[in-house]
């Protein structure tokens, strides 16, 4: 809601709410979108026309018409319940609202004041005879110029599923061309040490030749810090961070030339469709009251491959996302993610354990302690049970690295129970495995081969990228193809459990236990999933 004084008019001294002032003219402008207000200059022509009328004030709303909770409507409506005001001057009918009933509580406000309405456009005022039967036929065309237009969007929406034509509103990274989906690779930022010293003329004449990003490049670079800090509050931190970023109230994330994020914005972006190539109708819906609801992403009506060559994700990455995203949400809160940004984990110690750990007297899951040595350089962390001494007999905590211990162990059994026979005691020493044979073999044989193509450069860097997966069997990329009982089998060595940072057990650990039951200080059973 803004105000605005009429030129020429001598300046109030005190807000018409509280000035003891005769009453005034006041005028309600109202356009439904920001981008009519700044693009099209339809709310500065009703200003000036509503000014030229002869009002005193001009209050305006930027807010649909079918919402009846408009700051500057329900300001209007208190000044006159306070006797400030004697007419109030609109350009159409439809500026009070689009849906009768909004219309008819305005009017009944102001002939219980006994406050003039003047209609500009179709030359009506609320005092004159006939005016009350005009304002409920221009009310009842507005609500069926609504409900018209409606109907043009519903069958313009239905064109564009047929035809699988790209959304109107599009995701921060892309463009449209012909109609579909595309990476927008035009200049969009750029960084203050990259800037060049004449970058002023440059812009006037060959603004070509400034160097910048595109948003394509930025949201390559924002879900890579994603995959990096598995986390979307700490990815907005490491952006914001990197880019500079100020806070700002736009709510077109790039559309709008505003390079900005929210934990909830980032969030939606990662899991839109469009980034893996697809295009997804009927996200939301109309409520009874006009509100617009979006569905869950299962009910939305998703064609694939609609742009393949324009895809932001691979498919992995977009499964990797919706782990990180799905695991979070029900594990972990934001204080299992390290505050520090330059730390190489993401999670802190013993996060991986959160919801894993049960109480072996009671079954009731166990709660984390903190204990201080007495000199105060020594910090203890343990599991306890939360009915100790309220029930329950188990009343004493067990050490999370007493935990840790076990659970490497324990890994380590499983890993030999797998791979060696029940009556094979020998000491389990870790051999290249048949599938890393094969591909070193693989690789060289095209490293003998003389001919240079970059599909064979390609081949090559994949199988590279496929050997390194094979000697660190809990990189990321290995353990999205592998099986829980693969996973313990290449773990047949303590010292790589050991060896394990926070990340990397908060991605393997949670995937192959169930549950860890724990009482007076020791781990008591440790149980796989199924």
């Amino acid at each position: 809601m803004r105000q605005l004084t009429k030129p020429g008019l001598k300046p109030m001294t005190q807000d018409p709410l509280s000035s003891p002032n005769p009453k005034i003219s006041v005028a309600y402008a109202r356009v439904s979108s920001r981008e009519q207000a700044l693009n099209s200059h339809a709310l500065e022509q009703q200003i000036a026309r509503l000014e030229n009328a002869g009002a005193d004030l001009v209050i305006y709303d930027v807010q649909s018409g079918k919402k009846d909770d408009r700051s500057g409507l329900n300001r209007i409506l208190a000044m006159i319940e306070n006797g400030e005001i004697f007419e109030v001057i609109i350009t159409r009918i439809d500026r009070l609202g689009r849906r009768i009933l909004i219309i008819r509580k305005c009017v009944d406000v102001f002939q219980n004041y006994e406050v003039n309405l003047r209609v500009l456009d179709q030359d009506i005022a609320l005092g004159n005879p006939g005016g009350q039967l005009m304002l409920n036929l221009l009310a009842s065309l507005a609500e069926m110029e609504v409900a018209q237009l409606s109907e043009r969007v519903h069958h313009g929406n239905q064109h564009r599923r047929n035809k699988q034509l790209a959304c109107s509103c599009r995701p921060f990274a892309f463009t449209t061309v012909d109609e579909r989906y595309a990476l927008d690779r035009s200049p969009f930022l750029c960084l203050l040490e990259e800037r060049p010293a004449n970058y002023q003329d440059l812009y006037q004449l060959e603004m070509e030749q400034l160097p910048g990003l595109s948003p394509a490049q930025l949201g390559e670079d924002c879900i890579r810090i994603f995959l990096e800090t598995q986390s979307v509050s700490k990815a907005v931190r490491g952006i914001t961070n990197k880019y500079g970023i100020q806070r700002s109230r736009s709510k077109k994330n790039g559309n709008d030339k505003i390079f900005h994020w929210t934990p909830r914005g980032l969030q939606r972006w990662l899991t839109n469709p469009v980034l893996s190539g697809h295009t997804a109708y009927k996200k939301r819906r109309t409520l009874p009251d006009g509100r617009r609801q979006t569905l869950p992403p299962e009910q939305w009506q998703i064609v694939r491959d609609t742009h393949p060559l324009d895809r932001l994700v691979t498919p992995e990455q977009a499964a990797q996302i919706h782990q990180i995203l799905e695991y979070n949400a029900h594990h972990v809160g934001a204080a299992f993610f390290t505050a520090d940004l330059e730390s190489e984990d993401n999670f802190r110690e013993f996060s991986y354990l959160r919801g894993l750990v049960f109480c072996a007297e009671c079954g009731a899951k166990a709660i984390t302690k903190t204990k201080y040595s007495k000199d105060g350089q020594k910090t203890y962390h343990y599991y306890a049970c939360r009915h100790a001494r309220k029930g329950c007999n188990n009343l004493k905590g067990t050490r999370k690295h007493l935990i840790e211990e076990e659970l490497s162990k324990y890994f380590l059994r499983q890993s030999q129970v797998i791979i060696v026979e029940p009556n094979d005691t020998s000491q389990v020493v870790p051999k290249p495995t048949e599938k890393l044979k094969q591909l070193e073999a693989d690789l060289a044989n095209l490293e003998k081969m003389q001919m240079h193509s970059p599909d064979l450069e390609r081949l090559k860097e994949n199988l590279r990228q496929q050997i390194q997966d094979e000697l660190n069997p809990f990189s990321q990329r290995s353990l999205e193809r592998k099986t829980a009982q693969e996973i313990i089998q290449a773990g047949n060595n303590l010292a790589i459990w050991n060896l394990l940072g926070a990340d990397e057990r908060m991605a393997v650990i949670p995937r192959l236990v169930g549950r860890i039951t724990v009482a007076n200080g020791l781990v008591k059973s440790i149980e796989l999933k199924a």
